[in-house]
């Protein structure tokens, strides 16, 4: 998986969404009900950092590739949903890796 620049994408778009998740369902609430206001500091920095990469890695891959432009805007407002780059990974991105690793 981690052989292609697709595959090493998706880990990215899951640990993306699970940063995510986890800020909003972790940190939020500690910091909200006063056990510990610095937690949304610590994981919205790595969020932040894992957005980063998100973002260069999807402009990486829109140029390799040659995506159509739809599937990076796509991408980038889905990864604001939350479980939305798990269920484009596995509605889309599976199919993809599939079809890349029989090419090979």
């Amino acid at each position: 998986m981690l052989g292609s620049m697709l595959g090493r994408f998706r880990l990215l778009l899951w640990l993306q969404g699970i940063s995510y998740l986890l800020l909003l369902f972790v940190a939020f609430p500690l910091r909200d009900a006063g056990v510990m206001p610095q937690a949304v500091t610590w994981f919205g920095n790595v969020y932040g950092f894992l957005f980063l990469m998100y973002l260069l890695f999807m402009v990486s891959l829109y140029t390799v590739q040659k995506w159509r432009l739809r599937r990076p805007i796509a991408l980038f407002f889905i990864s604001f949903v939350p479980l939305g780059n798990m269920i484009y990974d596995f509605l889309v991105f599976r199919k993809m890796y599939r079809e890349s690793a029989n090419k090979a």
